[in-house]
């Protein structure tokens, strides 16, 4: 125990170590604070008036909460009837702002506002060359009227309805019956999608299936105001990559300082020179990438908590993207943070591996960043194995929030559930290489 202590000491109390992990965790923070402010409500606009005063961003983001709230909760019958009640609302009022009203009560008679939100087949723009014959015109106003306070509370309804309600939920396009997964449509891009749960385009016809079997066992999907959730999620992706290098920069000295020293020679002649010593020495650096993992990704996560909140956890639906996914933001976090860690574990025993077999710290390091990031490339020729390399599956999205599975040995896996059955031998076998690797006569002590 006195010898894993001390490992640990001179790993986790090195100036340059600490300095290095401050400073990852302080870029984490500040990623996050762009994250929140380049995932704003896309409905925020600067011509929300509210007495005749321009409202501030603060203002309208604000309102868009509350606004939000009273959509917060089961996507069940009652749910579609006020939401789709609010859809027309929002149109109507819409259509009040943008067409001459007078003149299209002159010609078509109060009720055409409504029509026209359930029938928009049936009308045209007055200006239209191509009209088809007994289609209603549509006459715009020559300035269209601003929105207001109270056109907020519309808009966020008609955004919900367009973009996750009618086409995502409703029609459930991941049922579709030519086997592709089926696409969504954006009422803000104007584009087709991959489907709602959003994954890769080249997925197998085993992954499809297992993905509609999921999506099909959930019996409610939840809608709520997420606030901050996607953000940290996409945080954490980078926070991630910069802990892989962290724990790089621990595991790839664990021998070689000694030897640097001229230490090594003498720790080796001990009594627990030998076994016990490298099996301290991987201990401390598995501890310290613990240790690491909790103040950089616990550090950003209190963050986001304590600046404004992340949201109700049990919302599976990701606005921004316009999906819907297999795990609510609870559980793609959760999982998301475990796979970090094991990234985190799985880099820290091939950070060792390397350094028990090459002298210089230097090289030990340039060649574990060319096992963790060059090679990874070259794994692309092999479709789907390459998530299951370290430095790509350490960013939740590629776990938990877009890339859900993966394909091994001919069968569909959720990636959650497959890398550690695969990573976890893998660094028990390290260590026993390594072990053997110091204990051998012919071990390089210089």
């Amino acid at each position: 125990m006195r010898l894993f202590l001390y490992e640990c000491k001179k790993i986790i109390c090195s100036k340059i170590n600490f300095l290095v992990l401050i400073i990852f965790c302080l870029i984490s923070v500040w990623t996050f604070n762009v994250n929140v402010k380049k995932d704003a409500p896309s409905i925020i606009q600067l011509n929300y008036y509210d007495q005749g005063e321009v409202m501030s961003k603060k203002e309208v983001l604000k309102e868009i909460a509350l606004a939000k709230q009273q959509w917060t909760g089961a996507m069940n019958e009652s749910w579609w009837e006020r939401l789709q009640q609010a859809f027309i609302e929002s149109e109507m009022r819409s259509n009040e702002k943008l067409f001459d009203v007078e003149k299209m009560n002159q010609l078509y008679g109060p009720g055409w506002n409504l029509d026209y939100a359930l029938n928009r087949q049936d009308y045209t723009m007055a200006t239209d060359s191509e009209a088809k014959e007994g289609q209603k015109q549509l006459i715009l106003r020559e300035t269209s009227l601003p929105s207001t306070k109270e056109d907020i509370a519309k808009d966020v309804a008609w955004d919900i309805y367009m973009n996750y309600a009618e086409i995502v939920l409703k029609n459930k396009p991941w049922n579709s019956e030519d086997g592709t997964y089926g696409v969504m449509y954006s009422g803000l891009s104007g584009e087709e999608t991959p489907s709602p749960v959003y994954s890769s385009t080249k997925l197998s016809k085993a992954e499809i299936l297992m993905l509609k079997e999921k999506m099909n066992s959930i019996d409610t999907f939840y809608y709520g105001d997420t606030k901050n959730w996607g953000s940290l999620l996409s945080t954490l992706g980078v926070s991630g990559i910069l802990l892989m290098i962290w724990v790089l920069l621990i595991s790839t000295d664990i021998v070689n300082k000694e030897r640097k020293n001229q230490m090594l020679e003498i720790q080796r002649t001990c009594v627990n020179g030998k076994s016990r010593l490298i099996l301290s020495k991987m201990e401390a650096v598995l501890v310290s990438s613990i240790i690491g993992f909790t103040i950089m990704i616990g550090g950003v996560s209190l963050y986001a908590l304590l600046t404004g909140g992340i949201g109700d956890a049990s919302v599976s639906v990701i606005e921004g993207i316009f999906m819907v996914s297999i795990f609510n933001f609870g559980q793609a976090y959760f999982i998301g943070v475990m796979s970090i860690l094991l990234g985190a574990l799985a880099t820290a025993m091939i950070g060792c591996l390397v350094s028990t077999f090459v002298k210089s710290t230097y090289r030990s390091l340039a060649l574990t960043v060319i096992v963790m990031y060059i090679v990874p490339t070259l794994f692309n020729v092999f479709g789907n194995l390459k998530n299951l390399i370290p430095v790509n599956f350490m960013s939740i999205s590629n776990v938990s929030v877009r890339n859900f599975t993966t394909m091994f040995l001919g069968k569909p896996y959720y990636l959650y559930q497959l890398l550690p059955t695969i990573w976890i031998p893998i660094c028990i076998l390290i260590v026993v290489i390594v072990r053997f690797k110091y204990n051998s006569k012919s071990y390089p002590i210089v």
